[in-house]
């Protein structure tokens, strides 16, 4: 019997929610696969704070591995990625 107290459920706070949000715009308006790569690891990363959650059954904070994977992702994807597309888009190759 769940008496109200709100141990059962989870909440995430509106910073959260913000820093999430400035990561993916910011990625956004660098270009769409930037915004793609940082959307699905800050969900992964999300997801992966939710199964620790479960393990460890205790508060966690939600930032840290979301926040993490998200930058990294952004960085690496910006310096690695788009140059290596573009030049794959300039110099196609048909089969």
């Amino acid at each position: 019997d769940d008496s109200g107290d709100g141990r059962t459920s989870i909440k995430l706070g509106l910073g959260d929610f913000i820093f999430y949000s400035l990561l993916v715009s910011r990625a956004a308006l660098y270009s769409f696969t930037t915004f793609a790569a940082c959307t699905l690891v800050i969900l992964t990363g999300l997801g992966s704070t939710l199964v620790l959650l479960s393990v460890y059954g205790k508060a966690l904070p939600a930032l840290p591995i979301s926040i993490f994977l998200g930058v990294s992702f952004y960085l690496l994807t910006r310096i690695l990625m788009e140059p290596w597309i573009e030049t794959i888009f300039q110099h196609a190759n048909y089969v």
